[in-house]
């Protein structure tokens, strides 16, 4: 999604010492999405180059414009 206020959400983090990593893919994709974020997640955690503090995994607000129903 390359959406204006999602670009500039992650230019604006990286440019502060975050690593963001996004995907484009739609949802219908899932499978393949978790598989991807989980193999940069490993090489992240097994690579001496990276150090991680923390992980955070967000979603998107729906198509309709709605938060996720089993957001608290």
């Amino acid at each position: 999604m390359n959406l204006p206020h999602l670009m500039s959400l992650a230019s604006h983090l990286a440019s502060h010492g975050f690593f963001c990593l996004r995907f484009t893919c739609k949802g219908l994709n899932i499978v393949h999405r978790i598989k991807a974020y989980k193999s940069v997640l490993n090489y992240l955690k097994t690579s001496g180059e990276y150090k991680l503090a923390g992980v955070f995994l967000g979603e998107l607000v729906g198509e309709s414009g709605t938060e996720n129903a089993s957001s608290p």
